[in-house]
């Protein structure tokens, strides 16, 4: 499935809960219409890669991300925050978050909206990560620390890579600090530029996404880690309780959006007629705006656009 096919099955689902339909039946139009999920929804990318299920797969991808073999490899990982498609709305979670057999710390996202304030973001949650990181007893002694970020757009347009490291460095090019990589891979650029001759394990497994997104992946896949994942991708092995969830919360932006803007106008119009809740009706909408903030803001809203939408500033969105 695609990016907007996956957002009109999460809306028609969503309507036909809303009104009592039935769900299964529209589950099952769409299991019959199409065999896999789009891979690159955050929720989605979280069961597939962030489940203790799959951890060969997140090993494989994650030293192919980061360009490990032999004896540096990845061997396994400890899942900071598992999840599952059957728990999955208890154990929602920003970003897939593991340590290594060296208990060095990796960081996983996708992130689908470019913004002004992405860099700042990123730079927040890794210095999150550092500080939760930091060795007991030890004040000046951290662990390493792995941020990989997927990205659905360019934010190096001129640059020939789709691949980028980024270490803090001096101006001749020397590494200061090696215990914190961001990696940055650009997912547009690699699947729209002249890069049929990378045979990385990298470019391997994006060729392998994109082959389940549109939909023309084989049955005759041969790599063990891509059949696991190719299985685990099936539509059909979705509950009817993830997908509903996945729905409720509005897996596309714009829809979201909107319902979210509507709820708060009903909200703000059915509080006002009580004159006399004026403090707490402040504080219902000032708590409802956070929410859908924070909800958007997950789900990968650019945060200028949820700052006007909410009324919040940018730092409050980013520390929500």
């Amino acid at each position: 499935m695609t990016k907007e096919q996956y957002a009109k099955m999460l809306r028609d689902i969503c309507e036909i809960h809303k009104t009592g339909g039935d769900t299964r039946a529209c589950i099952a139009k769409y299991t019959e219409r199409y065999k896999y999920v789009y891979v690159y929804n955050d929720d989605i990318f979280k069961v597939l890669l962030g489940n203790p299920a799959n951890e060969a797969v997140t090993v494989d991808f994650l030293n192919a991300v980061l360009k490990l073999d032999g004896a540096d490899c990845i061997d396994h990982v400890t899942f900071a925050n598992p999840v599952s498609p059957e728990a999955f709305a208890k154990t929602s979670t920003s970003d897939i978050v593991a340590d290594d057999q060296h208990k060095d710390r990796i960081v996983l996202e996708v992130q689908h909206v470019n913004g002004k304030s992405y860099a700042d973001r990123l730079v927040l949650y890794a210095a999150k990560h550092v500080v939760a990181g930091r060795v007991k007893g030890e004040d000046y002694c951290l662990r390493n620390l792995n941020l990989i970020s997927l990205q659905m757009f360019n934010g190096f347009p001129r640059s020939g890579n789709y691949r980028h490291s980024i270490r803090l460095k001096n101006q001749e090019n020397e590494v200061f600090y090696e215990k914190q990589t961001i990696t940055l891979v650009e997912i547009p650029k690699f699947l729209k530029g002249n890069f049929t001759k990378d045979n990385s394990r990298l470019a391997l497994w994006l060729r392998f996404f994109e082959s389940l997104n549109d939909e023309t992946v084989g049955n005759a896949v041969i790599d063990p880690m891509f059949r696991l994942l190719q299985e685990r991708a099936k539509l059909s092995t979705f509950t009817n309780e993830f997908l509903v969830s996945e729905a409720m919360k509005m897996g596309d932006h714009n829809y979201e959006l909107y319902v979210e803007k509507a709820r708060a106008r009903e909200e703000g119009l059915s509080e006002g007629r009580a004159e006399g809740r004026a403090k707490g009706r402040a504080e219902g909408r000032a708590e409802a705006r956070r929410e859908m903030a924070k909800g958007l803001r997950d789900a990968g809203v650019s945060i200028s656009l949820i700052s006007k939408q909410s009324g919040l500033s940018e730092n409050e969105i980013l520390a929500l």
